[in-house]
């Protein structure tokens, strides 16, 4: 290879680092954490986006269907599928914007690097050679005539694993998802948990074709869960309110801080009603039970998504809390007028 050749591929690799901004990292030419051979994805990109994009928006679209199919409404539907699908299309973006961004300033070279790359110092020797034993090399070109520029890009950009990443992230988030709309006891709970399990496991699958396939160290996948696990907590806790407490029990103070008040409004209904034995509060208490009794059929903005499965459960509860007001009793003080008088003096 001639020196305009080696010119000509100096400036081809470095031209496709600078294109994507990505730091290029040197590399110790006795590391053998970059000489793994090569081997195609097992799961490729557009696999990766149907599985963990496509599939779980339309999976949630056929829950929220689910939810609402004994009384169907369009508009209530359509709002609450726009909400879910926010919710989880705003995590997904933020968790992919970070995965790259940390590529590209970390630079963490893939375990294939050296064979996908086969890089040559700019003096033309090559690691093979004993004088480039155990140097560190920063200056370095890909003599591999079969490669391109988004393949040398790709070699540059291993830390941290965007399958792991972007995979936990929505496994985790439709199992938050599944834990906060499929409610029950006994069976029902247990096939809930299994559903969240084998969720769980596949997102494991694909982070760990990665170390499989050599294309990720099992440092990156690990980063790349966490950074997963992490943004779907966030999600679910911060954006899409899908932990939030149940209805809470009489006695038990009402959580305000989540903007869930419905089941407030009938602690202090029953309050409201306890005091209509004073004849003295009976006018103020009526009016503030139609006051509350108002106040309850407005709903917090995830109400319709939380709730709406439940409405066929609760009319048999809310039969209960109906107030009855109790038959006045007729008054028996004898009036003035049918007083004794006889004996005052």
């Amino acid at each position: 290879m001639n020196s305009s050749e080696v010119k000509l591929f100096r400036i081809y690799s470095e031209s496709a680092l600078l294109t994507m901004r990505t730091f290029k990292r040197g590399f110790f030419c006795s590391d053998l954490s970059i000489r793994y051979p090569y081997h195609e994805c097992t799961i490729t990109v557009p696999m990766l986006l149907l599985m963990k994009l496509l599939l779980p928006m339309l999976l949630i679209s056929v829950v929220e269907i689910m939810r609402i199919c004994k009384r169907f409404r369009m508009r209530l539907y359509l709002r609450n599928l726009w909400r879910s699908q926010a919710t989880f299309s705003f995590g997904f973006i933020a968790t992919f914007l970070t995965t790259e961004l940390a590529k590209h300033v970390v630079g963490r070279l893939r375990p294939h690097f050296y064979q996908a790359c086969q890089p040559r110092l700019n003096d033309g020797t090559s690691c093979s050679d004993p004088q480039n034993a155990d140097l560190y090399v920063e200056q370095f070109y890909c003599s591999n005539l079969n490669i391109s520029g988004r393949q040398i890009r790709e070699l540059h950009v291993s830390f941290p694993s965007a399958h792991s990443s972007l995979s936990f992230y929505s496994m985790c988030l439709l199992a938050f998802y599944v834990h906060s709309v499929w409610q029950g006891r006994g069976s029902i709970r247990v096939l809930r948990h299994i559903v969240q399990f084998l969720l769980l496991m596949a997102a494991l699958c694909v982070s760990l074709s990665r170390v499989a396939d050599y294309w990720h160290h099992w440092s990156d996948v690990l980063a790349g869960a966490v950074l997963g696990v992490v943004y779907a907590a966030i999600t679910a806790i911060y954006v899409g309110d899908m932990l939030r407490p149940q209805r809470p029990r009489t006695g038990v103070p009402c959580p305000t801080a989540l903007g869930y008040s419905s089941g407030c409004h009938h602690h202090h209904l029953h309050q409201l009603m306890a005091e209509n034995n004073n004849p003295n509060t009976s006018t103020k208490v009526h009016f503030l039970a139609a006051a509350a009794s108002a106040t309850m059929t407005t709903t917090t903005p995830l109400d319709d998504i939380h709730n709406s499965n439940s409405n066929s459960n609760s009319d048999t509860d809310d039969d209960d809390d109906v107030y009855k007001p109790h038959t006045s009793r007729t008054s028996t003080t004898p009036s003035p007028s049918a007083l004794d008088l006889s004996n005052v003096v």
